[in-house]
Formats: structure tokens, C-alpha cells, sequence
């Protein structure tokens, strides 16, 4: 048989001649059938993909050959050499089916193993997997027969895949890799990567997430993962790009990845580009021949705001009323009736400044339009002014009518009723209505005269324009400031600085989110700006007048780099030639720069990207951050795979559970589960007061801590954080001047991001407009422009304080008013968050003692006054009474009723008499009928109060 098999080819096609009705042979990989000497067809082997099977039967044998097209059928053959034919045909198939088998093995090391399995190339596995399914399983005899045990080794491996699961074979492709390459990654970094590092280094899908909580080592990944594209020859360095945020992390990563190239003794034969999104813009512009002229506005900021300020000079000499335009433009109307509870109310008003241009601060939007009319028609008033007599309507406080109309002695009160007397939903429309009644007749009583406005006026629109006629049946005649003459007012008192400040801002966010007028508009309109209409045309004018001047300087800005350089990468003037593309920090990524990313992936030769970032982190969106590119990756950019870092190597895993939960309560966020390098048993996240709220006394609690730091860690780093800038200030100079500087950070929040320290000392909790948190809406249109924002309460402040927490390698200290805490500092008093609690006044018993009683969410604080001390309610012009006595016996707050004053602790129990009419202390007297009570006013000789009680 031997000799037969290894006989010439056409000796076989003699033997193959079959006696009978037809005659079957091999010539030159084809198989000619024939009948009586005529050729019936031909088969070419080419197309082969499966062994040729004899059967015989009654009238002859049969050959079934299947080729990639058809099954062929030969039948009526003799069969006394079919077997000796069938074996050479199948050998010369086999040949066939090896050569194809390595083509599709090579097909498969590639995109299974040598390169990541994509989302794109998994149809071409499928096919690949089916094919060599659907030709083995029938016939895996006749395979392990003619077959090398090689490639049946390697078929059974990829048959094993059928039918194709993507995770499948990315998990086959990790688990091949991670052995392969565990040497790398044991050296690649100073210390071996984890696990999780390693994985995000090698998936490469088109789409890749890697999200690296706090301190996980994303740099480490950013640099292995270039590196190891480099040293298993997947891209040279010219093929791949990495985007950072700033200038300062693109040169931290390009030092980064040169020494450790050098360290694993990986050649480099150039660099890859690292670089932000703006140079790598500006290098498109200039390689497409566009002019790079950068504005004066880019390298100062305060051209820009000259320039913003002059336009608004402009804006209004056209029309002096414009005025109100923006002021209702900084300080956005809102109805008090749409408030459903007293609550939110106290904390809109106690977050939210209304400043006049006359610099008072007053209650609510309706009071600040009444203000301003008057002072833009000099109409000399005073802000709730003491009444001529001292009264009490209700009690707790002195009766104080809104305005007070100097030059003609008249008083104005501002009702918030409806015209059927309705008031807010959290207000007793009765007693209101009453106290109404009541200021008229204390009026009537004192013989003076008082205008009423109302809050139903303002909703008609009339409330101006009435107020005009009210006070011209007085007498009272407007006198309107010259245009020139308001600009000079307000540049005086800087309230043109502050609505400049918000212009700019505003179309900032018009430009980094690029929108157009009917963008700017759709964007008021669901977030219910008043006029939205006027004010989308408003600043779409500023943004039309600010490009026209980019224009006249022949100029770029910053937007313009990314902005023009997608459009001449999308014109094809330029043509990215990266086949993988590294994006850092994408949590804090903008539209337009998503935009540009993609601009280089879709006209690029299919590159992978990876971002790298933590929605944990995301604190950047007052410059155009999305967060929700990363929260809802999958729906914004497409499928992907993602790669989470959960092992910190920074802190302790007493601050990793007290900062991982207090993010995590927000739905939106994505779920980690961080574990620590370092473990700890108790609690070093402390909570201290800061010694009553009393002046200095923050500073004080810091001196203390820095203190006792340094006398357990004489070396240790120490960095105070703050979200306000003054903190910082005000902490430096106690410090220093305390000899106390040496190795002491002071940072803001924002400005913490990716630095880190020892000890950690956070301050600034407390609660009102520079509280932290706090929900001021001065810059309410800005808001509404800016990237859209989850629903959850202080979601990105809470993100800023999750930054905060987890700088500390150690300790981390919160100092807070106990008195008036913020809201994050009530909600870390939660037993979940596990707080070390230093101070005892933290404990709900003490914290009652300054509970305000008359609102809702106010705590009481000592205030050392002109005229002695006393208690002022954190919730401010929201509380209704704002201020309480000090008690003589205990100096805690003392709370006025109708007719005493008693003590808010219940441990002290102190009451005095007052007087139900005037508030002031009543005397005990002896008259000719005995012992009564006497008012302490009854001796003031300009506003005697005579008042007597039995």
C-alpha cells in the first residue's frame, strides 16, 4: 500500500480509472468525472473544507466530497481501489485543510491572543470558530487521521469557543497573557502590579474603561499599558497617544514612562505623543497650515474681563432699564410659593445672597426689586429701619417694616399673599392675615403712614409700575439716574465686577459646551430660567460680540484649539495615524474634547481607546466636565470594557469605608469596593468642634491638632484644606505666626485633586452661603448651562469632599460647628460612617441646647455685638426671628415667647419676665395696690412703653 501511495500522481490517476458506467481521477488537484470518455464536470480541491467519504451500494461506490459552495456526489464507480483512491484524495485534502488551518490559526493568535478580542472583530472569531466547528465535529476521526496532533490540539482549543462568547475569549486571552507577562508586570513599576492594574493594562477592547478610586496607581497603568504595547510589538511608540488633562500630569507621565522604559530595559525609537488636548490641537492647526495666534485674552484673564465689562457698558447706555435685566440675570426671580416646605425655604434664603445696589442684603427677590427701584430713582430709603415705637406683633422680635421712605416719612410693608390672601404652603395663612391686620393698625395707632405691596403684583407684573403710582399719591416722585451715572454707582460698589464675573462665566460655558442660541435657549428653558427667551438672545449677543473680537485680533482662544482642530481632522487635513489612543483623568472631559477624541478615533485606523478616571473624582464641571460621559459610558459612546482599580495603596481602610460610603450614596456614582494596603482597627477619621463657633476658634482647634501632630510625627506632612480661599488665608497667618510652617500644606478642595499628605485637617463646615456645602444661586444661569448635573443632593460638592477625605495617607481630621453644622457633617454623625466623634458637643443632647426653635434647620451661635452678646441663627435672613437672648444664669440661648424669655437648656431651666408689648425685660415694682409688673421701657423718654402686668 505504501509503495502505491507514494507512486507518481498520474500513476494514480490510471489506478484511480474506475471499470464500469463512469471513470473518476485526480489531476492536478481536481477531480474529473467522466462517463464513456466524456467529461461531465470537474472539482477543484481548492475549495475543499471537509474529507471525502466512500459509501457503496447496489449499483456501484460513492464519493461524497464537500467544498466550501456544494456537496459532490461520484457515484457508480467500482470499488475494488476505492480505498487506495480515498486515502490519496483525503491526503491531498488534508494539505488543504492544514494550509487554510494555519491561516485561521494565525488568525486567531492574532485577534484572540496577541491582540485583545474587540467588540469589532468578534463576528470575524465567530466565522472563524464556526468554520473549523462545522468541519471537525462531523468528521473528527477522518481530522485526527490525516491530521498533525498539533493542529488538532489547536482545533480543539478553538472549537471549544463555539459558539463564540466575547468574555470567553477575553478571559482566555488574560489568563494566556497575565502568564506570559507576568514578568513585566512584576517589574514594570516598583512595586509588582495587582491584579486589577494588570488587567487594565491589557484590555484593549475598541472601547476600554478603567476606573481607579483614589490612590489605586492609574498612572502606573497609563505607563504599563503604553509600555507593553510597545515591548510586545502591538504599535510602535509613534503610533500611540496619550491625552492628559494639564500640562503638569503630561509631563509627569512622559518622565514617568521614559524612566521606566529605561528601568525594563524597553527601547524606545521615538515617544509616544503625550500631550493635552490643547497643544495637540494647536499642533493640527499649525500642520493644516490654519494661523495659532493666541488672544490676549488666553494669557489674561483680566483683559477678558474688561472687555466682558465694557460690553455690558454698552448694553446698557442703549437702554438704562437693562439694569434689571441684569440684575434679574444674577440673582434669577424665583416664586416663594413654589416651596413646598419651610425648610427649603430657610435654606434658599440662607444660601442665596439678595444684595442690593445699595449693598443691603434683604429677604427675597421681590424685596431686591422694590430696593433697587428705589435707588435707581433716588428715593432715599432705609432697609428695615426700627419702627418709631418699639413693638412686638409676634413673638421674638421687634416689629421692622420692610422700607422706610426717608425724605417723606412713609413706610413700606411688602405682603407675600395672594389676592385671595393665600401665602406660602409652610405659612398659616391665618395668622398671617392677622399679623397683616395688625401692622395696620399699630400704623393707625402711631399715626404713620404705610404703602402696601404685594406678592400677587409681582406676579401680575405690576408691582413696579404700581409702586410708582402708590408713592406719586404721596407725593414721592422718581427721579431716574443717568446711564452714566448708574455704571459709576455700580462700578463704586462692585456690583458691575460681580455681574462681569458671572458674564464671563457664562459664556465660558457657552463656548467649551458649544452652544448656539437655540442650545443656550433649550437649556434656560429646562431648567425654567425666567425670560428665557430674552436672555438666550442676551447671551448669545455676548458670544456673537466676543468671536467678532477673536476676529478682529485675528486671534484663537482655548475652545477655538480643540474646536477648529476637529473640524480639520474631520475635512481630512489631517489624518491621526495612532492605533492606540490613552485619555487621563476622562471623569472631568468636555464635550468638545469628547468630540475631538472622537473626531481622531472614527478618521484614524481603528484604533482602541482607553480612559482612565474615577466618577468619584469628578470635580471639574464649572470648566465643562461630564460626568456622564463616564457614568453612562456605554450609552454616550458605545460598548466597552471595563476594568475598575480598587486597591489603594495611599490610606487606610478606615478612611477608604468612611469616604467610600459617603460617595456611594449617591445612586449614580458606580459601586467599588475599596481594600487598603494599610488596615487599621480604629476609626482615624476624627470629628472635633471648633470651640463654639467664637472668634478664632477654628484657628485655635487647627493650632491644637497641628500641635499634637507634631508631637507624635515630628516629620509627618500636614496639608489643611478648605473649600474657600479666606480659611486657608486666616489658618497661615495663625500658624505662622505661631512659629507652626514647616512641612504645612494649605489647599483648597479643587486644588488637593491628585496631591496627598500625612494628616489631613478639613475646616469650613458649617452651615450659610460659605458653608460647604451650600446651594447659593447667584450663578443659577451659569448652572443651567454648564454640563447637566445628577439629580442627588450636592452631588459634585459631595464628590469635592470625597477628594478631600481621601488626601490624608494617615489621619484626617473634620472640624466642624457643632452649633451649625453642615449638612454633611449632620449626615457623618450617621453610626455608618464610623467617625471617631473627639468632641462631646457633638452629641445630639448638647446640639439641642442650640437648636433655633423658630426654623427649621437653624442652630443658634454666639455673636459678640456693639451692644453686648447674643445669639444669631445660622439660617439668617431665612429665619423669621433670627436672634436670641444670652441666659445670665448659663449663657446658653435664651428663647422669647409672648411674655418671658427661657433658657434653652434643660439642665438650666432660666426664665425672665418680658413684655408682651415691646420685648424689653419687665420689672418688679411696688405701686399703691402692691407688687406688679412694669415694663424696663417705662423711663425711655422718646418711645415710653407703659405696659403693666399683675
Amino acid at each position: 500500500m505504501n509503495e502505491v501511495l507514494n507512486a507518481p500522481k498520474l500513476h494514480f490517476n490510471l489506478l484511480g480509472r474506475i471499470l464500469g458506467y463512469s471513470d473518476i481521477s485526480l489531476d492536478n488537484a481536481s477531480l474529473v468525472y467522466e462517463a464513456k470518455g466524456k467529461v461531465l464536470s470537474a472539482c477543484s480541491l481548492a475549495g475543499i473544507n471537509a474529507f471525502a467519504s466512500y459509501r457503496e451500494s447496489f449499483f456501484g461506490g460513492e464519493i461524497t466530497l464537500n467544498t466550501k459552495e456544494k456537496a459532490s456526489k461520484f457515484r457508480f464507480l467500482k470499488s475494488s481501489t476505492s480505498d487506495v483512491f480515498l486515502k490519496l484524495l483525503n491526503s491531498e485534502i488534508a494539505e488543504r485543510i492544514e494550509k487554510d488551518l494555519a491561516q485561521a490559526f494565525s488568525e486567531f493568535n492574532l485577534v484572540v491572543l496577541k491582540e485583545y478580542p474587540r467588540d469589532s472583530r468578534i463576528d470575524q472569531v465567530a466565522t472563524l470558530c464556526c468554520w473549523i466547528h462545522t468541519a471537525y465535529t462531523p468528521q473528527a476521526e477522518l481530522w485526527e487521521e490525516y491530521l498533525c496532533a498539533d493542529t488538532i490540539k489547536k482545533v480543539k482549543e478553538i472549537v471549544e469557543f463555539h459558539p463564540v462568547k466575547a468574555e470567553s475569549l477575553r478571559t482566555f486571552h488574560e489568563e494566556y497573557q497575565l502568564g506570559k507577562r507576568k514578568e513585566f508586570f512584576d517589574c514594570v513599576e516598583s512595586n509588582p502590579l495587582t491584579l486589577e492594574q494588570r488587567l487594565g493594562v491589557l484590555r484593549s477592547n475598541d472601547r476600554n474603561m478603567v476606573l481607579a478610586a483614589a490612590g489605586t496607581g492609574k498612572t502606573s497603568v497609563m505607563v504599563a499599558k503604553a509600555l507593553d504595547i510597545i515591548d510586545r510589538g502591538l504599535a510602535k511608540p509613534s503610533e500611540i497617544l496619550v491625552l492628559a488633562y494639564n500640562k503638569a500630569a503630561a509631563e509627569e507621565l512622559k518622565e514617568r514612562l521614559a524612566e521606566k522604559a529605561a528601568k525594563g530595559n524597553i527601547g524606545l525609537e521615538s515617544s509616544p505623543q503625550i500631550s493635552t488636548f490643547h497643544a495637540l490641537g494647536r499642533k493640527f492647526l499649525r500642520d493644516a497650515g490654519v494661523p495659532t495666534h493666541m488672544s490676549i485674552f488666553t494669557e489674561d484673564d483680566f483683559r477678558l474681563k474688561q472687555w466682558v465689562t465694557e460690553w455690558i457698558y454698552s448694553y446698557i447706555a442703549a437702554d438704562p432699564s437693562r439694569v434689571f435685566d441684569l440684575i434679574e440675570l444674577s440673582t434669577p426671580p424665583l416664586d416663594p410659593f413654589s416651596f413646598k416646605t419651610k425648610a427649603e425655604y430657610e435654606c434658599y434664603v440662607r444660601d442665596n445672597e439678595f444684595r442690593t445696589l445699595n449693598n443691603e442684603r434683604v429677604r427675597g427677590y421681590q424685596e431686591l426689586l422694590i430696593a433697587n427701584f428705589l435707588y435707581l430713582n433716588q428715593i432715599k430709603y432705609k432697609y428695615e429701619a426700627p419702627f418709631v415705637s418699639k413693638r412686638r406683633i409676634e413673638p421674638g422680635f421687634d416689629y421692622k417694616p420692610d422700607f422706610f421712605i426717608e425724605d417723606a416719612d412713609i413706610y413700606l410693608e411688602h405682603f407675600g399673599v395672594d389676592r385671595q390672601g393665600n401665602t406660602r404652603q409652610d405659612i398659616d395663612a391665618k395668622k398671617y392675615n392677622e399679623s397683616m391686620h395688625s401692622k395696620r393698625a399699630l400704623h393707625l395707632e402711631c399715626g404713620t403712614t404705610m404703602i402696601e405691596t404685594y406678592h400677587y403684583e409681582w406676579k401680575e407684573n405690576t408691582l413696579l409700575t404700581g409702586l410708582k403710582d402708590k408713592l406719586a399719591e404721596h407725593g414721592v416722585r422718581c427721579n431716574p439716574l443717568h446711564p452714566s451715572e448708574v455704571f459709576e454707582k455700580l462700578n463704586q460698589q462692585k456690583q458691575l465686577s460681580t455681574w462681569s464675573d458671572l458674564m464671563k462665566k457664562a459664556l465660558q460655558a457657552i463656548r467649551v459646551e458649544r452652544l448656539s442660541k437655540n442650545q443656550i435657549l433649550e437649556r434656560f428653558e429646562n431648567s425654567k430660567v425666567h425670560q428665557a427667551v430674552k436672555y438666550a438672545g442676551l447671551l448669545d449677543a455676548l458670544h456673537q460680540g466676543y468671536v467678532e473680537e477673536l476676529q478682529h485680533q485675528n486671534a484663537i482662544d482655548f475652545d477655538d484649539m480643540i474646536i477648529r482642530a476637529i473640524q480639520v481632522v474631520n475635512d481630512k487635513e489631517i489624518v491621526p495615524e495612532w492605533k492606540y489612543v490613552l485619555v487621563d483623568e476622562f471623569q472631568d472631559i468636555s464635550a468638545a474634547r469628547m468630540e475631538f477624541i472622537e473626531s481622531i478615533i472614527l478618521n484614524g485606523p481603528t484604533p482602541s481607546l482607553t480612559v482612565v478616571g474615577d466618577d468619584w473624582q469628578s470635580i471639574y464641571r464649572f470648566s465643562g466636565g461630564k460626568l456622564e460621559l463616564t457614568t453612562r459610558f456605554g450609552e454616550m459612546v458605545g460598548p466597552y470594557s471595563s476594568t475598575k482599580l480598587q486597591k489603594t495603596f495611599r490610606y487606610n481602610n478606615s478612611i477608604a469605608n468612611t469616604a467610600g460610603q459617603f460617595i456611594m450614596e449617591n445612586p449614580e456614582q458606580y459601586k467599588k469596593h475599596i481594600d487598603t494596603h494599610t488596615k487599621v482597627a480604629d476609626s482615624q477619621v476624627y470629628l472635633l468642634d471648633d470651640k463654639g463657633g467664637r472668634d478664632n476658634g477654628l484657628n485655635e482647634r487647627i493650632e491644637e491638632i497641628v500641635k499634637k501632630i507634631r508631637a507624635n510625627d515630628p516629620f509627618g506632612e500636614i496639608a489643611i484644606i478648605a473649600r474657600y480661599n479666606y480659611l486657608l488665608t486666616e489658618a497661615q497667618s495663625v500658624l505662622w505666626k505661631s512659629k507652626l510652617k514647616e512641612n504645612i500644606q494649605f489647599w483648597s478642595f479643587h486644588k488637593s485633586k491628585g496631591l496627598e499628605a500625612d494628616y489631613c485637617i478639613l475646616i469650613g463646615f458649617f452651615q450659610g452661603r460659605s458653608g460647604f456645602p451650600n446651594e447659593n444661586r447667584d450663578e443659577a444661569i451659569v448652572e443651567s448651562l454648564l454640563p447637566s448635573l445628577d439629580s442627588f443632593p450636592h452631588s459634585e460638592e459631595r464628590r469635592l469632599m470625597y477628594v478631600g477625605l481621601t488626601r490624608a495617607k494617615k489621619k484626617s481630621y473634620i472640624i466642624a460647628n457643632p452649633t451649625a453644622p453642615s449638612e454633611f457633617v449632620a449626615e457623618l454623625l450617621a453610626p455608618k460612617y464610623e467617625l471617631n466623634i473627639a468632641s462631646k458637643t457633638f452629641q445630639e443632647k448638647y446640639r439641642k441646647i442650640f437648636k433655633c426653635p423658630n426654623c427649621e434647620g437653624g442652630y443658634l451661635r454666639l455673636i459678640k455685638g456693639q451692644f453686648g452678646e447674643f445669639y444669631s441663627c445660622s439660617t439668617g435672613l431665612g429665619c423669621q426671628v433670627g436672634k436670641a437672648r444670652v441666659c445670665l444664669k448659663c449663657k446658653a440661648p435664651s428663647i422669647d415667647t409672648r411674655s418671658a424669655s427661657i433658657c434653652n437648656n434643660s439642665n438650666c431651666g432660666e426664665s425672665i419676665k418680658i413684655c408682651s408689648r415691646c420685648g424689653r425685660p419687665m420689672k418688679l415694682r411696688i405701686g399703691k395696690f402692691g407688687q406688679f409688673w412694669g415694663c424696663s421701657g417705662y423711663g425711655i423718654k422718646d418711645d415710653q412703653c407703659k405696659n403693666t402686668e399683675n
